[in-house]
């Protein structure tokens, strides 16, 4: 009779431990799929700001690059793709514009939101494609169930 006692432990603890994590890997996943929403609206802010700059003299390239990345939804793949193109270009155009006399805090700002929320989102998709490794994940199969979360390849605004 000991015995019965021994396996429904062994089970109640496998049980448990495969329900962990599971609700740990979808948790993980929730939390990359959040913080790549909050990383597109502050890219989209960013944006935003560029925008405020239309007419002044030197900021024409800018502009025209924030437009491009406001037209760019990040749907699918190749328009994933492409909003990352943009949004380098963009950085990389602000960063020539650094020196410029109508720089303004509000680009800074908004460049800083931009790297935090590029370095949650980066730091969040690592944790979620580690737990997919995971023993009990493999054993589950919970890469077939769940999307890959897929890194932002785009350049740090602030350096």
């Amino acid at each position: 009779m000991w015995w019965l006692a021994v396996l429904v432990t062994i089970v109640a603890v496998v049980g448990a431990y495969a329900t962990w994590t599971v609700t740990r890997v979808e948790r993980l996943h929730r939390r990359a799929r959040a913080a790549e929403d909050a990383l597109l609206a502050k890219l989209d802010d960013r944006a935003e700001t560029v925008l405020k700059f239309v007419g002044n003299p030197g900021f024409e390239e800018v502009v025209a690059l924030a437009l491009s990345v406001v037209a760019v939804p990040a749907d699918t793949q190749r328009q994933r793709e492409l909003r990352e193109y943009a949004e380098n270009d963009l950085t990389r155009a602000l960063r020539d514009l650094a020196g410029n006399p109508l720089w303004s805090d509000d680009l800074d700002a908004a460049n800083r939101r931009v790297a935090l929320a590029r370095q949650i989102h980066s730091d969040f998709v690592r944790d979620a494609v580690a737990s997919r490794s995971l023993p009990m994940s493999v054993v589950l199969r919970l890469h077939y169930r769940l999307p890959r979360p897929e890194y932002w390849d785009i350049e740090d605004p602030v350096h």
